[in-house]
């Protein structure tokens, strides 16, 4: 390939798989410098593209539980790590704080909608 322009890595590593592109062209085409670099990047973009159907596969309820774990070790990992058992109780609490904030903005939602919230602007129209 005579093109001396950038690829971006996935682009460069699907047409090589596809044997659209040489190895030597990869490298030029994407800044890569090493087989070492090149195998890096083709399992990453594998796993990428496995974790990518994964996410599609998953209904909103497994969604959901996936971050609340993610936000649970994100916040208390130092606590989890000393004290794994404690897991469940911060499920929950994540899980009761998450539905107690949904309930709120769903009630302010519905507030400012019917116009009883009184935090919107009014403007006071004189009796005639």
């Amino acid at each position: 390939m005579s093109e001396d322009r950038e690829m971006s890595v996935d682009i460069a590593l699907g047409k090589w798989r596809r044997q659209e592109l040489s190895e030597i062209d990869v490298y030029r085409m994407t800044g890569l410098r090493s087989v070492a670099q090149l195998a890096d990047a083709h399992i990453e973009m594998i796993d990428n593209e496995r974790t990518a159907r994964e996410d599609m596969m998953m209904t909103p309820e497994e969604h959901e539980t996936e971050e609340i774990l993610a936000q649970a070790y994100d916040s208390y990992g130092d606590l989890l790590r000393e004290d794994p058992e404690r897991l469940p109780d911060i499920i929950k609490a994540i899980t009761e704080n998450r539905r107690r904030l949904e309930l709120k903005a769903a009630a302010q939602f519905n507030a400012r909608r019917r116009g009883r919230s009184g935090g919107e602007n009014v403007i006071a129209f004189p009796g005639r």
